[in-house]
């Protein structure tokens, strides 16, 4: 992704440049799917797509994907600085109220376009100097097949297992049969909640496998969890 600027009006945006050579044909696909959703999004709390095209520099065909420039780039980034920085941990109360706020504002509109974002995490979560909020990254949201379940683009009925295992919900962990619905981006928010109050979230020092072990056996996580030794005790 580069920044750029407008030859129109020097208004600065953000460039995601493809080459389309390499994109195999389910990442074409998906990644279609993505651009086609943030191009209908309109909520301010939403990262969107400004225009793309298709163009051939040095011989390679690329797309690009012409977006929002958020100048202070995600939460993570925010929170990886202030802990460089000594300034404590998380992103304070306020602000940590105020991040969740928007992102949940936005979250409930993804919602209402049934839609699963699937990966919902401060990493996700853009920011700018103007304080505004966007979720981002939409490489592996889904359309809701109905109210109830998901249909993933590629796989059927949603027992895909996709996201990050931190963040994961443990209905999309189990791949049950009958699929999962929004809730799981819920346990996600709640998950990134705990993440912006304290830095990073709860069993980041595990490996994936523990993590799911643990989501999957113990009672859902809290800050309580942070004063708990979070050794893996099972593999």
């Amino acid at each position: 992704v580069h920044h750029a600027k407008r030859k129109a009006d020097g208004k600065d945006c953000a460039v995601k440049i493809i080459k389309v050579s390499e994109l195999e044909d389910e990442d074409n696909t998906q990644l279609m799917a993505e651009i086609l959703m943030m191009k209908n999004f309109q909520h301010k709390n939403v990262l969107t797509c400004h225009a793309t095209f298709q163009t051939r520099r040095n011989h390679v065909d690329e797309l690009w994907v012409i977006m929002p420039f958020m100048n202070l780039g995600s939460a993570l980034r925010v929170l990886t600085l202030r802990n460089k920085k000594g300034i404590g941990e998380g992103c304070g109360e306020l602000a940590t109220r105020a991040l969740l706020q928007s992102t949940l504002e936005g979250l409930k509109y993804i919602h209402d376009q049934d839609i699963v974002h699937r990966d919902i995490k401060a990493g996700n979560i853009l920011l700018d100097s103007s304080g505004a909020v966007c979720i981002a990254d939409f490489g592996v949201s889904t359309w809701l097949k109905n109210k109830n379940q998901v249909r993933d683009r590629t796989e059927g009925v949603g027992t895909t297992f996709v996201g990050t295992p931190c963040w994961m919900a443990p209905e999309v962990m189990e791949q049950k049969s009958d699929g999962y619905k929004t809730p799981a981006d819920v346990w996600s928010f709640g998950i990134t909640a705990l993440e912006l109050a304290k830095g990073a979230p709860p069993y980041y020092s595990l490996s994936p496998m523990s993590v799911v072990v643990k989501t999957l056996q113990e009672d859902p996580p809290s800050l309580k969890t942070y004063g708990k030794s979070i050794s893996s005790t099972t593999e």
